[in-house]
């Protein structure tokens, strides 16, 4: 008897001991929340520090999607599952508001930026300005692809507006010795993987790889082109609340202070 005793009261420490465990495990904290934002090429390394700020104010997990914005606007309207989109341009910014993915009064002008052209420190190439493009011995020039890349997008229309004294275009002229890349860091690496490559990126990406590529020409701001960013929560995030504060917690001094300093126009908080 004392045995079958002994044995019930080892059983019921054992199922008292399983009842604290299994009621540990119900008031144990929950994952934080996931972000999915979804950001133009050019914004990789500045986003990613604002990034870690926000997560470090909000209890929120930061994943990104970096691309060319041509590429994650048809995403987002194929498969709406991004919380936040940042575009390198107006134009597919508007397409993913016409799809109707953009949470209203969301959607803010957040900065600019300027077209440079560069070449491989190795390569012997000079240029006073777009005119000179034509004479230059290069093989190849690599830009965002035009169809779908910002960068490219605007380098085709600026070289459009110029035009040599016969009344050809820069663009018409160059147009065959084109090496379009899928974004504008991968037009980047093709300057600073051949000699005799030159391209044409934006400013920021010049600044931080200046050591790796040297600056040949900076297109006028002003001109014929306008490289406005903007950014939108989006109606299909399942956390709207912390998206909207995300695009908030942009326009923060902070953040616009880390934007400034990569080079990047900033709009200013609003």
């Amino acid at each position: 008897m004392k045995k079958i005793v002994t044995l019930l009261a080892v059983f019921s420490l054992f199922v008292t001991g399983c009842g604290k465990k299994n009621e540990t495990i119900k008031i144990s904290a929950e994952p934080a929340p996931t972000l999915t934002v979804y950001v133009a090429a050019s914004l990789t390394d500045v986003i990613q520090e604002i990034g870690k700020d926000f997560e470090a104010e909000h209890p929120v997990k930061l994943v990104y999607n970096f691309a060319s914005s041509g590429a994650l606007a048809q995403q987002i309207m194929a498969a709406p599952r991004a919380d936040v989109f940042l575009s390198a341009n107006e134009r597919w910014m508007n397409e993913v508001e016409k799809a109707g993915q953009v949470i209203d009064g969301t959607r803010r002008p957040l900065l600019q930026n300027t077209l440079v052209v560069i070449a491989n420190p190795a390569g012997a190439y000079a240029m006073s300005g777009p005119l000179d493009l034509p004479g230059m011995d290069f093989k190849f020039l690599s830009i965002g692809d035009p169809g779908h890349v910002p960068a490219g997008s605007y380098t085709k229309k600026w070289l459009e507006s110029v035009k040599s004294p016969d009344g050809a275009t820069v663009w018409s002229q160059v147009e065959s010795r084109l090496s379009p890349a899928p974004d504008v860091r991968a037009a980047l690496a093709q300057v600073e993987g051949k000699s005799d490559v030159i391209g044409v990126v934006y400013r920021t990406d010049y600044m931080a790889h200046k050591d790796k590529v040297k600056l040949l020409y900076e297109v006028p701001t002003g001109g014929v082109i306008d490289i406005t960013y903007s950014v939108a929560a989006l109606s299909a995030s399942e956390h709207p609340e912390l998206a909207k504060a995300f695009v908030d917690f942009l326009f923060t001094p902070e953040a616009q202070k880390r934007l400034g300093e990569e080079g990047f126009i900033v709009k200013g908080a609003e």
